[in-house]
């Protein structure tokens, strides 16, 4: 298990599921919070990323996120059908 991956809140990672390999990147003064979507609507908080930070995960596959900016809470910064490898930048 490498330690400088992290594993989205509530998703065990003993669990018998396909994980991927992300990697995000927030270059803003502020945080990011990382939300799963699910039917369309905003699910649970999967993690946070703080500002200037670049933080490795492993979340399941065909997951679908939405990232929320802590500057603008009510608004939706985009909605994301994570891919294996992928390198997502914030902003």
């Amino acid at each position: 298990m490498d330690s400088s991956k992290h594993y989205p809140y509530n998703i065990p990672f003993f669990k018998d599921t396909k994980f991927i390999d992300i990697k995000f990147i927030n270059n803003e003064d502020h945080l990011i919070n990382i939300y799963f979507v699910k039917d369309d609507k905003l699910g649970n908080l999967a993690g946070i990323i703080f500002s200037h930070q670049e933080r490795k995960y492993q979340f399941p596959d065909k997951s679908i996120v939405a990232i929320v900016s802590d500057k603008n809470p009510n608004k939706y910064y985009c909605f994301i059908k994570l891919k294996d490898g992928m390198t997502y930048i914030y902003p």
